[in-house]
């Protein structure tokens, strides 16, 4: 429910279209969550239209239909109103904010973009604000919330949901909100309407080409969180080719973060690394920055987690908190559920060291392979697939990447989705020319890969992260990379005992 005074169809569509003054319950823009008295927006997808639901939103009870033109109206009668207005998406954030009050107006909202990272920072934004004792919300890929975290469908919701949760927040006190902005959202227009506080880009490599066509437009569309959104705090990865090209094309107060010590020329705050010793568990990190210097115990594995965490520290800094509580909350982070997730059951005594990592681009399996062998000195085992109708052209790249930077390597299935399975198997091992097991059963991969590495050995399961399903040919099932890896360190464990 709107935190507000709630507008009549007529007052929300004011300026944008002359509409009857019909009372509202909500405005909605997904028919499968519509209730009787809500409003339905009818935008045109990437592969359909709204209205193609229209009959289900009148089933349920919608009041009125806004939808975007041109679109032929079905040839039925329908007795709610059928408003066509132009560039709907482009105006929807606008609609969005007018019926919820605002909300980001009085939030400090917190957009971050890149391939990768997003998560991590947004998550790690968050506890940090939490250990400072500031209410902060999350929105991302784990899901939204402030204390329990509520599943999402998207990365980025709709820009409806958007603005409704950040109500939300509102009402709940929130006073900052760590915000993961995908780059289908920026092209989606899903965040119209948003102000913006402060912006981070973690890194630009190879993703989503399906969707973009090439590199340069992907690149394009992150950027325009940067250049076409006013943000007080713009925070850049200068150690990406992409981020140092993006630091020259921006205005205004920039904070420069970087793992190594020299930073690009300029007037900018800065916050970089000097040293850094790794350790099994994470690093010992000397850091240099326009607040000063400090030594930090960061428990997180990855240099690309170091890069993560100046991010976060940068953001602090610039919101003037004191460095030495800024510096205390770095040292008590946690990484989220499937970013390089350590399961701690196979730190027992007689088991392989099992983690967890979302990584599923190129680039991402190869800095997750990278990590493992800085902190950890045995052999590397990875088990990985790669997701169907999604990106085709990186399957053959992550089977050259774990050949190169693993020791062993399991290909299995990721979530097929509506392709064949052993198809996409087939395109990874294009790019193998060594010893690889192939074994498309992802619960039957796991537990080879654990049952047959030494106890000194560790296993990178990469691909699925934080997901708890498998999508196999259009079907959606029960399927966790964490719990099937922790029932599998048991079996093992029971059996060496009883050996």
């Amino acid at each position: 429910m709107p935190s507000k005074k709630k507008l009549n169809l007529r007052e929300l569509l004011s300026g944008i279209k002359i509409a009857p003054p019909i009372e509202l319950d909500e405005i909605c823009d997904d028919s499968r969550y519509l209730k009787k008295g809500d409003v339905f927006f009818a935008c045109q997808g990437l592969n359909s239209h709204g209205l193609d639901f229209i009959e289900s939103a009148v089933d349920s009870g919608a009041v009125a239909v806004i939808y975007e033109l041109p679109y032929e109206i079905p040839k039925l009668e329908y007795e709610i109103p059928l408003i066509g207005i132009e560039n709907l998406g482009e105006k929807l954030g606008e609609i969005a904010n007018r019926w919820y009050g605002y909300p980001s107006h009085s939030l400090n909202v917190i957009g971050i973009t890149g391939t990768n990272g997003k998560t991590t920072v947004s998550w790690l934004i968050q506890h940090c604000f939490s250990h400072l004792k500031q209410k902060c919300g999350y929105i991302g890929t784990l899901g939204y919330g402030v204390e329990k975290l509520f599943s999402n469908d998207l990365t980025t919701p709709s820009c409806i949901n958007l603005h409704r949760i950040l109500s939300e927040f509102q009402d709940l006190g929130v006073k900052y909100v760590a915000l993961e902005v995908s780059s289908h959202a920026i092209a989606q227009n899903r965040i119209s309407g948003i102000s913006f506080d402060a912006t981070i880009f973690t890194n630009l490599s190879r993703d989503h080409i399906d969707y973009h066509g090439d590199m340069a437009s992907y690149g394009e569309v992150k950027a325009k969180l940067f250049t076409k959104i006013e943000s007080k705090i713009k925070i850049i990865n200068s150690n990406d080719k992409f981020g140092r090209k993006l630091i020259n094309r921006l205005e205004g107060d920039i904070v420069i973060t970087s793992n190594e010590s020299s930073i690009p020329t300029g007037s900018y705050s800065y916050v970089s690394m000097l040293n850094k010793e790794a350790v099994e568990f994470g690093f010992l990190v000397e850091v240099e920055s326009t607040w000063g210097k400090c030594k930090i115990n960061l428990p997180l594995l990855g240099v690309f987690n170091i890069e993560n965490a100046l991010q976060v520290m940068a953001l602090l800094l610039a919101y003037e908190f004191y460095p030495k509580d800024v510096f205390n909350a770095i040292e008590n982070i946690t990484p989220p559920k499937g970013r390089m997730e350590l399961i701690k059951l196979s730190l027992t005594s007689g088991s392989p060291r099992v983690v967890v990592d979302f990584s599923h681009t190129p680039e991402a399996l190869k800095v997750s392979l990278s990590a493992l062998r800085l902190h950890f000195k045995k052999k590397i085992w990875c088990v990985f697939g790669c997701g169907g109708s999604r990106d085709i052209g990186k399957r053959k790249v992550m089977g050259q990447i774990a050949e190169a930077n693993a020791d062993y390597m399991v290909v299995t299935s990721d979530n097929p989705r509506n392709e064949d399975a052993d198809k996409i198997i087939a395109d990874i091992l294009e790019g193998v020319n060594g010893k690889v097991s192939v074994i498309s059963d992802r619960f039957a991969a796991i537990n080879f890969a654990i049952n047959s590495a030494n106890k000194e050995d560790v296993i990178l399961i990469a691909g699925k992260g934080h997901e708890d399903y498998q999508i196999i040919n259009g079907n959606k099932t029960e399927f966790s990379d964490q719990n099937i890896s922790k029932e599998l360190i048991k079996v093992r464990l029971t059996r060496k005992s009883n050996d």
